[in-house]
């Protein structure tokens, strides 16, 4: 019968667990992508950092990569694509799993669908199978590009009290998202989880606030020079 089966696989895995657990080893099971969402100040990218130093204390041995420079980072990490490369020197190395936290996700792709490129979508769509948690931060949930939201498995709002006390409400991504098409239903949207946090001066010390900035500064610069070398020779050619 199945369920004698089904019964004895998980009596199977629970001994495994405990195996584990017994010898020291302790398992990092989180997955899928988690978008904080709020406005300037809402306290969405120190959630990302209060979220990264509780992973960080409760799993010693995970590989943390952001684009912050967050202070007890593995290693930094400038594109998305990276991700198999960071998920095989996990492996290969003796981490639990990996934990990629990345500020302001919309600047990197826009919102649509046919310029998303195809070998990060590959690669997000397996975070899974690689053993990957990302945290993401963006000032709007629709503005991230489809792709990314679609998946998302938490969606958090977050709001600070005075600079210093921050509140956050989850939300499942889908019911998110049709509440947000369709205002006049938020009133029946329900939280999936509360979670809040004292935005302490060692939190605050955690990471560089300006590393994106100066991140798109570069960009900015950078296409400058692309733009200009192009019209030079154009106008060369004239």
């Amino acid at each position: 019968m199945k369920i004698l089966k089904f019964l004895k696989y998980k009596f199977i895995d629970a001994r495994r667990a405990i195996a584990k657990k017994r010898s020291g080893i302790v398992e990092f099971k989180e997955y899928g992508l988690r978008l904080y969402s709020g406005p300037q100040g809402s306290g969405k990218s120190m959630s990302m950092v209060e979220q990264l130093e509780r992973y960080r204390l409760k799993f010693p041995d995970l590989l943390i990569a952001t684009n912050f420079f967050y202070k007890h980072e593995t290693m930094g990490i400038k594109s998305l694509s990276e991700i198999p490369v960071l998920s095989r020197i996990a492996r290969e190395n003796g981490f639990c799993g990996v934990v990629i936290g990345w500020d302001e996700i919309q600047n990197d792709f826009d919102n649509s669908v046919r310029s998303f490129p195809i070998t990060i979508l590959r690669t997000i769509t397996q975070q899974r199978k690689q053993g990957i948690k990302i945290l993401a931060t963006s000032q709007v949930f629709t503005r991230v590009a489809k792709p990314i939201r679609e998946q998302t498995f938490e969606v958090v709002e977050c709001k600070t009290l005075l600079g210093r006390w921050t509140f956050q409400k989850w939300f499942d991504p889908l019911n998110y998202e049709f509440c947000i098409q369709n205002p006049d239903k938020k009133e029946k949207l329900s939280t999936i989880g509360r979670h809040s946090f004292i935005q302490t001066d060692e939190i605050r010390e955690l990471f560089d606030s300006y590393a994106v900035i100066d991140s798109l500064d570069q960009r900015v610069e950078d296409d400058e020079k692309v733009i200009s070398a192009v019209f030079g020779k154009v106008n060369e050619s004239l």
